[in-house]
């Protein structure tokens, strides 16, 4: 851990929170992530050896804790001082998404794009029998389809599953990425045909329906 040798809180508050990682990993845990594989899903380019470094210090530093479930693997939950940090972590989001440029090509990965909407997506919308989704990016090399199952009661993502869609998705990384963050809506993205859906009709209407963007979508862009 890099120090500043200052007895400024902020510098002593910074030597913990920023390094690489760290706030990626508290930004899981307020989205609900416990187990280092729920963490490492929404941080696929992290290692495991630093996840568990990064945590061993979040944990030195009472920021979490940890329990074991009844298999006896590590379930992380973010402490009061941790949890403090949520309306930081959050403005950090919208001013990121206010003031800095758009994501440059290497900064896309498919993998976290789709994790993401699946996070996205109010199941509370979805029917009751699972609606499958073939997600095909047609600039990203194989294997590059994703099958999402969408239900009341399961949201999930694979690229092993090689099933019957009801509705496919056609789209660019860099096209779909832009609907997420909310540079246009879905419905937009659609006409202008940046998102291409083939299917039932019916099954069409209630993906769109359920589709969310990103929470800093609404921050819009900073002038000046």
């Amino acid at each position: 851990m890099y120090r500043y040798e200052q007895h400024c809180p902020i510098a002593r508050a910074a030597e913990v929170i920023t390094e690489p990682w760290t706030l990626l990993i508290v930004r899981e845990l307020l989205s609900g992530g416990e187990s280092r594989a729920e963490l490492a899903r929404g941080l696929p380019k992290i290692s495991a050896s630093m996840l568990r470094s990064r945590l061993r210090t979040l944990e030195r530093h009472g920021v979490i804790t940890h329990e074991p479930d009844p298999r006896g693997e590590r379930r992380y939950q973010l402490t009061t001082a941790g949890q403090e940090l949520r309306p930081m972590v959050e403005h950090l989001g919208r001013w990121g998404q206010r003031w800095l440029d758009q994501p440059r090509v290497g900064d896309l990965d498919p993998e976290l794009l789709v994790y993401d909407i699946c996070r996205g997506i109010d199941s509370a919308r979805l029917p009751a029998d699972p609606l499958t989704v073939e997600v095909d990016f047609a600039d990203v090399p194989a294997p590059r389809r994703w099958w999402l199952t969408l239900s009341a009661a399961e949201v999930a993502a694979d690229q092993t599953a090689r099933r019957d869609a009801s509705v496919r998705l056609t789209c660019t990384l860099g096209g779909l990425a832009g609907v997420w963050l909310g540079h246009q809506s879905w419905l937009q993205a659609v006409r202008d045909r940046i998102i291409m859906l083939a299917g039932d009709r019916a099954a069409v209407r209630s993906l769109i329906d359920c589709l969310g963007v990103s929470r800093y979508a609404t921050a819009g862009r900073g002038d000046g």
